[in-house]
């Protein structure tokens, strides 16, 4: 069994459903696939350098949460929907015959940043245009939605809780961001 999970930024994956991909991958292969490297933050650093940072943030979160393949469509910060083309349909396309997801995970249409309904907007198109089978499960991230967070589906990861908090703090450069969501999680949870 093989899970995908789709998010626009390196940390998304891990801020918005990394307890759970913790809690599958004991259990089956967990791959994913990111939009963006999210260039744009921290602002004052050089892109180059901040796109370092992050892959290596999100190689060491990986590795935490137990994700075995980790994939990247390299779009800008920003202009996923506008970037996203031909080319990197195709790209998607070849991920999923290599791994045949039974589960796939994305951005919900109620989260507030453009990137990550642009990511919500790409895979409801994708998964229809393929006809896909398999289980569709949709995470928020609540810094931008707390006060309407109305989940239609709860993992129980009470065992996997902590590592899913360890694997977000790894993401040193998003400390603006990560902060404030570390409490919001620990108070949800």
């Amino acid at each position: 069994m093989t899970t995908i999970v789709f998010a626009a930024h390196p940390d998304d994956e891990t801020i918005g459903c990394g307890g759970t991909v913790a809690k599958l991958s004991k259990e089956e292969e967990v791959i994913s696939v990111i939009f963006s490297l999210g260039q744009s933050w921290p602002p004052w650093k050089e892109k180059s350098k901040v796109i370092s940072i992050r892959t290596k943030e999100a190689r060491k979160a990986s590795r935490i949460l137990g994700i075995k393949k980790q994939y990247s469509l390299d779009l800008r910060d920003m202009k996923i929907l506008h970037d996203f083309d031909e080319y990197k349909k195709k790209e998607l396309k070849n991920i999923f015959k290599k791994h045949s997801p039974d589960k796939v995970f994305y951005h919900s249409e109620f989260d507030g940043h453009p990137d990550h309904l642009a990511v919500n907007s790409i895979l409801k198109d994708f998964l229809k245009q393929i006809n896909y089978q398999g289980k569709e499960f949709k995470y928020e991230i609540n810094l931008w939605n707390w006060f309407k967070y109305n989940p239609y589906y709860i993992f129980d990861i009470t065992d996997t809780f902590e590592r899913k908090m360890r694997a977000i703090k790894v993401f040193k450069s998003q400390w603006v961001w990560v902060k404030p969501l570390e409490y919001i999680m620990r108070a949800k949870a």
